[in-house]
């Protein structure tokens, strides 16, 4: 958590209602405890935005869902990582990799934003 020295001159412009906070930190442990015993588990989540993603769920920390997602070959260049290499001598992308596509990725879900899961 950062500190910031105190200055007079600085206005708060938002502040958390504390009630509110205690409500946030008993969703996100339900949150928790509920998905833990389903890792590894195929899963439908639907955001508070109204978003669905189909995945496994690969992880939890206090602060996030992670499901493992597969995405559509014309969808991964979003996930293209510039630095990986697959192997010396690959010239990057636009050329034809001739190994295995994995169109596996991890994509991280804030706790806060979920508004349901569903096992499938």
């Amino acid at each position: 958590m950062s500190t910031y020295p105190a200055n007079p001159q600085t206005a708060v412009i938002y502040q958390a209602d504390p009630a509110v906070v205690q409500h946030l930190h008993g969703v996100r442990d339900s949150l928790h405890q509920s998905c833990k015993p389903y890792l590894n588990h195929k899963v439908q989540v639907q955001t508070i935005d109204g978003v669905m993603h189909e995945g496994t769920i690969a992880g939890m920390d206090s602060k996030h869902l992670y499901l493992t997602v597969t995405v559509a070959v014309e969808m991964g260049r979003g996930y293209y990582n510039p630095y990986y290499k697959p192997y010396p001598g690959y010239p990057g992308p636009g050329y034809p990799y001739p190994g295995p596509v994995n169109n596996n990725v991890i994509l991280p879900l804030v706790l806060f934003e979920l508004l349901a899961i569903s096992l499938i």
